[in-house]
C-alpha cells in the first residue's frame, strides 16, 4: 500500500479561516487588557488595629482607602470579626471616614484566641469590596 502526501493541497476551511481568527483574538486580547489597565483597583491599605497586641474587649480598626494614590470618601463600611474555629457568634461594627480616605471603626472582640476581621466595603460608585486583617492571639484583659 502506497500513500502519497502533497504538499500545498487543498485547504479546510479552518485553515482559511485561521489567520483571521487569530488576528481578531490578538485584537480582542489587547482591547481587554487595555480596558483593565486603565481602571486602576481601588485598594485598601495601612490597616492597623489597637490596642496591639489586641485583647478582649474593646478594639479600633483603621485603614487607608485609595483609587490610584487618591483618596476615596463617602465609602460605606461595616466591619465583621470572625474568631477562626467553629460555632462562635460574629460581631459587627462599622467603620467611618475621619479625614480623606482614611476609616476608623470599633469592634468588641468577645473572646480570646484567633479572629479575622472582615472589611465589607461599598464604593461611592456602588462597587464592592473586601479585604480582611488577620488578628492572632487576641488576649484576656
Amino acid at each position: 500500500m502506497k500513500l502519497s502526501f502533497r504538499r500545498g493541497g487543498r485547504r479546510g476551511p479552518l485553515t482559511k479561516a485561521l489567520p483571521a481568527l487569530l488576528m481578531f483574538s490578538g485584537i480582542a486580547w489587547t482591547v481587554a487588557c487595555s480596558r483593565s489597565a486603565a481602571k486602576s483597583p481601588t485598594s485598601i491599605t495601612d490597616k492597623k488595629i489597637s490596642p496591639n497586641p489586641a485583647h478582649v474587649g474593646p478594639v479600633t480598626v483603621g485603614f487607608h482607602l485609595s483609587d490610584a494614590a487618591k483618596p476615596v470618601s463617602g465609602a460605606q463600611i461595616s466591619l465583621e470579626g470572625d474568631m477562626t474555629h467553629p460555632g462562635m457568634a460574629p460581631v459587627f461594627g462599622v467603620a467611618h471616614e475621619v479625614a480623606p480616605g482614611q476609616y476608623q471603626g470599633n469592634l468588641t472582640l468577645n473572646m480570646p484566641g484567633d479572629w479575622v476581621l472582615l472589611l465589607h466595603v461599598t464604593l461611592p460608585d456602588g462597587r464592592k469590596l473586601e479585604d480582611q486583617i488577620d488578628v492572632r492571639g487576641v488576649q484576656s484583659s
